[in-house]
Parts: structure tokens; sequence; C-alpha cells
């Protein structure tokens, strides 16, 4: 299967004015697609660095049936416009982007939002906003981030890119292939090659518009982070928005011990109906690695009513609720 033709047709774009100072106002052309049934209870997908949208094209699948699935890829990932230096990209941007997309040019209420890596800083900033105008979302999905750096391990890549002596020189010395198989090789469970048509679709996604070249600056994104990341986790402990922690195992990058810390300290005493997961066969991309795991534990969370500490199936590599709470139980 050509994973990114798939995803990449019946596709729309809408052009958003960056509200970042330094922009001075310019426009990008951000990709946006609607996927699953019409009609049916929204989900919006939200990706991390330095990939895009095509992360959720399995999960999309699984979960066609069911739901109204919205997607888009922020500037300077995937088929979004990629404006190279001195534009800024920013977390805080790419969260009012999402904002609009979601109460303007989608238009929607009663949804439900999941979020993987840089995708998760951005959810929770745009959680933070979309709770002031009185529309959050009815569920918020979680996956692999690194939400509390001082607990997760950045690779030597996103050191180097980071590093304003080596950055633009590590950028040029990667094409979109050796990025793409170098994640596949690192980030999947199980590991991937260029052959694997996930991998494929990133190296396709990579090369348009260059997308190689503005990865020293949509890796700055981790400066943000690093900055304000606790007063996101403090924000999203208040909103009373059932929400939902699915972490994958395997993950080095993002390793358990930040999903716990996370857990114990913000989600599980905040209102709202919480819980987590843990996916025992999957690495940091948990929704590629695992998509029907994930698809069920959306649909048991969409359905209501309590959930029983268990594991997917009853099977010993299922994927388990490892803790749960109600915080009006607290």
């Amino acid at each position: 299967m050509d994973i990114y033709t798939d995803w990449h047709r019946d596709s729309t774009t809408l052009r958003w004015a960056s509200t970042t100072p330094a922009n001075a106002g310019a426009e990008v052309e951000v990709f946006t697609r609607r996927t699953g049934t019409p009609g049916a209870p929204p989900l919006v997908c939200v990706h991390g660095f330095p990939t895009s949208s095509v992360d959720y094209h399995g999960l999309a699948r699984e979960l066609a049936a069911e739901f109204d699935i919205y997607v888009l890829d922020f500037p300077g990932y995937g088929l979004s416009g990629k404006p190279p230096h001195p534009y800024v990209y920013s977390l805080y941007d790419d969260a009012r982007l999402l904002v609009h997309a979601i109460t303007e040019f989608w238009q929607l209420r009663d949804f439900r939002m999941i979020t993987h890596d840089r995708g998760s800083s951005v959810g929770m900033i745009a959680l933070g906003l979309l709770d002031d105008i009185g529309v959050a979302p009815l569920d918020v999905f979680l996956t692999n981030a690194n939400i509390f750096l001082p607990l997760a391990n950045l690779t030597a890549f996103q050191v180097a890119l980071l590093d304003e002596n080596t950055g633009r020189a590590t950028a040029a010395a990667t094409t979109p292939e050796m990025l793409a198989a170098g994640l596949g090789a690192t980030t999947f469970m199980p590991r991937r090659t260029p052959q694997d048509p996930e991998i494929a679709a990133l190296a396709k996604c990579f090369a348009h518009d260059d997308g190689i070249q503005v990865l020293p600056d949509t890796v700055k994104y981790l400066h943000e982070r690093a900055a304000d990341e606790t007063g996101w986790l403090q924000r999203l402990s208040t909103i009373a928005v059932d929400t939902t922690m699915i972490w994958g195992l395997h993950d080095g990058v993002a390793p358990l011990r930040v999903a716990n810390h996370v857990w114990q300290t913000y989600v599980k005493p905040k209102p709202g109906r919480n819980r987590y997961w843990v996916v025992p066969g999957a690495d940091h991309y948990v929704q590629c690695d695992a998509p029907g795991e994930i698809a069920e534990i959306i649909r048991r969370t969409a359905a209501g009513g309590d959930l029983a500490l268990q594991t997917l199936g009853d099977r010993p590599d299922g994927a388990v609720l490892v803790d749960r709470s109600d915080g009006d139980d607290l």
C-alpha cells in the first residue's frame, strides 16, 4: 500500500496567518484532511516532531466506521508550507492554529482529541485556550511524548539540531530517506526497514518542499517546552476534561518514567475521569505500532462508564489499564 498517496487523497488546505510577532503575519498554507464517517463523533488527531498527520493513518483506518476524523499538518511539517529561516516556529502559534481549525474551520463541538509527541505540548496549550472559551473536548488522549523533559532522553540527532553551531550542518547532511530509516530502526516496534509502508511514507513527507531544511528551526520547540512545560501540566491538572494517557512501553525517548511522573503528579489527581494505559508491544509511535489497541481504548473511553483495571482482550501482551481515577472521588 502507498500510504503517502492514500493519506493525501481528498485533502484540503487552509491559510494561516502566523500569530508569532517575529513573523509579521506571514501566511502559511496548512494541509488538512477529514476522513472516516461524516456525522459520526468527531476525533481530532494532533501529530508530533518531526513527522506529520500521516502518523495516524493506521488508527484512522481502525476507527473509520465509528468516528469523523480530522487532522492537519502544522507549518514546517508534512504537506504544509515550510517557510525557511528566519521564520519562527512556535508551539503557541500552532496551538492557536489548532484552536482556529477546531472552532472555525471545522466548526466542531463535542469532539475528542488525541495527541502525540510534540503535539501533546500543542494540545495542552490548546486545551487551556479551548477551556477559556467553553469548548473543551469530551476526552483527551495523551500518547508518548517528552512532556516532562527532566525525565526524558533527547536523541543525539535532536541535540545536534538544537545546537546553533551544528544544527544547519546536521540537517544538510541528512536526507529524507536517512531520517525515516533512523526513526524506523529506533522508535517503532517491531523495528521497521525503509521498505515498510509507513517508513516509506515518512520519507516522502520529509522530502515534500525540502522539509529537512527547516528541522533546525522546528526543533526549537524544545526550548519552549523546557521553559513552560510545568505551567502547561499545572493548567491541565485544573481542567475537568476526561484525560487518558496511553504509553508504549519500549519508548527510550519518552520513557515510562515520564508517563509515571505526569500521571501521578498532574493527571491522576485532576478533575474528570482519568485513565492510564501501558501498551507492552509498542515504542514511541504507539499509534502506529498498536493501532487496533489504541482504537479499542478510544472506543471504550468514548462509551463512558467505569473501566475496571484490566488487560485488553485478557491477553498477556494486551494493553494494560494500570491505574484510573475519578476526580470527584479524590
